[in-house]
C-alpha cells in the first residue's frame, strides 16, 4: 500500500474505482500480524512487557532481522518513528543500547528528545504526520494511547485519537502500532484469557484497528513467560500464539504458554478409558476392575463413557466397551 497523494479538482462524488487507484491491495509487513497502512493495537495489563515487545518489533525495519515467529522480513531497512507518551525515554534507550539496536535510526517526531507526544495537540499531530511521511520512516509506534491522549478513556476526544492514527496509517501506507492497556480480569471473564471487551475505555477505541494483539501471562506457575496472540483480525486468519520472555539480551521467543488445565475426576476417568481401549474393545467387567484399582468410582466411569460416546456391544455372553470407530460403525468385524 503506497502513500496516498490526491491531486485533482473536487467532484460531487467518488467511486470505489477511485479507491482502487489510490489504495491498491492490502499488504502485510508481518503476515497475519502487522498490516501496512493500517492501525494495529498491542494491549496488555501494566508491567507485562508491551514496550519491550514493541521495541523488538522495530528490529526487522531497522536491521532486516526475522519476525518473532522466524518468518523472514522481506522489506527494506530504514528508520522507526517512536512516539513516547509515558516519559519512559530512559528505559527504552537503555534497552535499545543493551540490545545493540541502531539508536540513530529510532527517531522522535519532536525537536526535544525528552518531550512526550500528545496526540490531542494539533501541533504534535502535525509533527507526527510530517515524520511519518518521511520516505525513510517505515514503522510508527505510539506508546501509549493513555499517555498520548490524556483525559477520560471514555471521552469522544480520547476515541478520536485512535481514528486519527488509523487515518494516518491509511494515508501514509505505513504500519502503525498503538500500545494500549487491558483491564484486570474479573469473575465474569471465566479465565478465558484476553478478549476485546477487556480493553480499557470505550468499546469504540478498538473499532479503527484492523488487528489487535494481546499479551498476557496465562500460566501462574511461569510468570516470566508471556503469550502473544491476535484477538481481532478483520483481514484474514488468526495466527498461532507466540510465547516470549524478556532478559538483558532482548526478547526471547518460544512456544506459547497455556493456562493450566483443571483436571477433574471425570477427566482422569476419560484418560484411563482412552488408555485401556486404545488397542481395541475390552470386557466391561475387566474395565470395572481397572477403575476400582485406580480408585475411580464406576459412576464416574459411566460419565466418562458418555463423554467419549462409547456404545457397549455384546459378543457372546459378555458386554464390551470400545472407542467409536472413525469409519466402521461396528465394534467387531
Amino acid at each position: 500500500m503506497s502513500k496516498i497523494n490526491i491531486s485533482r479538482e473536487p467532484s460531487e462524488y467518488s467511486s470505489w474505482a477511485d479507491l482502487d487507484s489510490i489504495l491498491g491491495p492490502i499488504e502485510w509487513a508481518w503476515k497475519r500480524w502487522l498490516p501496512k497502512g493500517m492501525l494495529t493495537i498491542l494491549a496488555s495489563e501494566s508491567g507485562i512487557g508491551k514496550s519491550a515487545l514493541a521495541l523488538r518489533i522495530c528490529d526487522p525495519f531497522l536491521t532486516g532481522g526475522d519476525w518473532p515467529n522466524d518468518t523472514n522480513y522481506n522489506g527494506t531497512t530504514g528508520k522507526v518513528l517512536w512516539c513516547e507518551a509515558e516519559a519512559a525515554q530512559a528505559i527504552n534507550l537503555e534497552r535499545a543500547k543493551s540490545w545493540n539496536m541502531p539508536i540513530d535510526n529510532i527517531i522522535s517526531p519532536l525537536a526535544h528528545p525528552l518531550d512526550d507526544v500528545r496526540l490531542d495537540d494539533s501541533t504534535h499531530q502535525e509533527a507526527v504526520t510530517s515524520a511519518t511521511n518521511r520516505d525513510d520512516v517505515l514503522f510508527v509506534v505510539v506508546d501509549s494511547l493513555r499517555g498520548a491522549a490524556g483525559g477520560d478513556e471514555n471521552s469522544s476526544e480520547f476515541i478520536k485519537v485512535g481514528k486519527w492514527l488509523a487515518e494516518l496509517g491509511r494515508d501514509s501506507g505505513k504500519p502503525i502500532l498503538l500500545i494500549h492497556h487491558l483491564r484486570k480480569p474479573n469473575f465474569w471473564d471465566n479465565g478465558s484469557g484476553p478478549n476485546l471487551s477487556m480493553l480499557r475505555g470505550s468499546s469504540a477505541i478498538v473499532q479503527p484497528a484492523r488487528v489487535i494483539w494481546a499479551l498476557d501471562k496465562p500460566d501462574p506457575n511461569d510468570k516470566d513467560t508471556k503469550r502473544l496472540q491476535v484477538i481481532k483480525n478483520n483481514l484474514g486468519c488468526f495466527p498461532e500464539p507466540i510465547g516470549m520472555s524478556v532478559n538483558g539480551q532482548g526478547v526471547i521467543f518460544c512456544e506459547a504458554p497455556e493456562q493450566p488445565r483443571n483436571i477433574t475426576v471425570t477427566d482422569q476417568a476419560v484418560d484411563l478409558l482412552l488408555s485401556l481401549l486404545s488397542s481395541g474393545p475390552v470386557r466391561s467387567s475387566e474395565l470395572q476392575k481397572e477403575f476400582e484399582d485406580a480408585g475411580i468410582s464406576w459412576k464416574t466411569a459411566l460419565r466418562a463413557k458418555k463423554n467419549l460416546r462409547i456404545v457397549p456391544a455384546k459378543k457372546g455372553k459378555y458386554w464390551y466397551w470400545g472407542l467409536p470407530a472413525k469409519e466402521e460403525p461396528q465394534m467387531f468385524e
